[in-house]
């Protein structure tokens, strides 16, 4: 066993745990997978992807034998019991409160997530796992090609992120959203500016606004977030025929980039930021 200080507190882990569960929706499931980590379980998120698990990671997750963790009401204990595990680890926000129980069927290591930076959670993942160099490494290789991406893509000018999920929740993303933060990697400038939209203290890497106010997403490019899901394409949709969403500049442009939110959390790993890179050259030096 070894010591491991994490959100929760102190645990005592096995130094090679051999069942895993993933208690999260996010990315420490495909940053697991990456380190060659093989969870026997993980909370299924068909909500968010459409199938449990998002599809640039799906047949990794398959192979490996990942079983889909029922999460309608929180994490299945039942489930996660039968499963035996002899370590879970995950978001704390997806732990639902259900801390204390899950650490009575094994150690637990309570992570918080760090939206902004998904990177930072790989090596924090790799940490608690003992693999802290080698997911520094993983880290390593893909800020490289981040560079080397910067040095041959053509400055896109201005850009601006939004996210049109419901009526009541529209969002205009700001420099700390990973697409934000690559889009400036490669030359870009994101707008609105904090003089134009004051950035909000409890999360600045989002603004929820009301549609009078999407104007002011008037970059030159617009990269509109689309969650995976039928449902939330579908609802997408409906706002995206908005005339003031249609009024934007990267619109009447032809300038628009639907893109999966989920990538700019780290939901498929390194993978998933692969991805997304790809995307925005192509998308800027179309």
């Amino acid at each position: 066993m070894r010591t491991v200080t994490h959100e929760l507190g102190t645990s005592q882990v096995p130094v090679d745990p051999q069942r895993i569960v993933v208690v999260d929706r996010r990315g420490t499931l495909a940053f697991m997978l990456e380190l060659g980590v093989e969870p026997v379980g993980a909370l299924d998120a068909t909500w968010l992807f459409g199938e449990p698990f998002h599809p640039l990671i799906a047949d990794a997750a398959e192979a490996a034998g990942v079983e889909p963790i029922d999460s309608t009401d929180g994490p299945n204990l039942e489930q996660i019991a039968l499963l035996e595990p002899d370590l879970i680890i995950g978001n704390v926000r997806d732990m639902a409160e259900t801390e204390d129980k899950l650490a009575e069927l094994a150690p637990t290591i309570g992570l918080a997530w760090n939206f902004a930076d998904p990177l930072a959670n790989a090596v924090t993942i790799g940490e608690a796992l003992g693999l802290g160099e080698e997911a520094q490494a993983l880290v390593d290789e893909f800020e490289a090609s981040l560079d080397a991406a910067a040095a041959t893509t053509e400055a896109p000018g201005t850009v601006s992120i939004i996210g049109l999920f419901a009526p009541d929740d529209i969002r205009i993303y700001r420099e700390q959203n990973l697409y934000a933060a690559f889009a400036e990697r490669l030359g870009g400038s994101v707008i609105p500016i904090e003089d134009e939209l004051p950035l909000d203290p409890d999360d600045n890497e989002v603004n929820f606004v009301s549609m009078e106010q999407i104007g002011l997403a008037s970059g030159e490019h617009v990269i509109s977030f689309v969650n995976l899901s039928g449902e939330a394409d579908a609802g997408y949709r409906a706002l995206q025929s908005d005339p003031l969403v249609q009024a934007l500049p990267g619109f009447q442009n032809g300038q628009v980039l639907e893109a999966d939110p989920q990538l700019a959390f780290g939901a498929a790993g390194v993978t998933g930021m692969v991805a997304m890179l790809a995307q925005l050259v192509e998308f800027f030096d179309a």
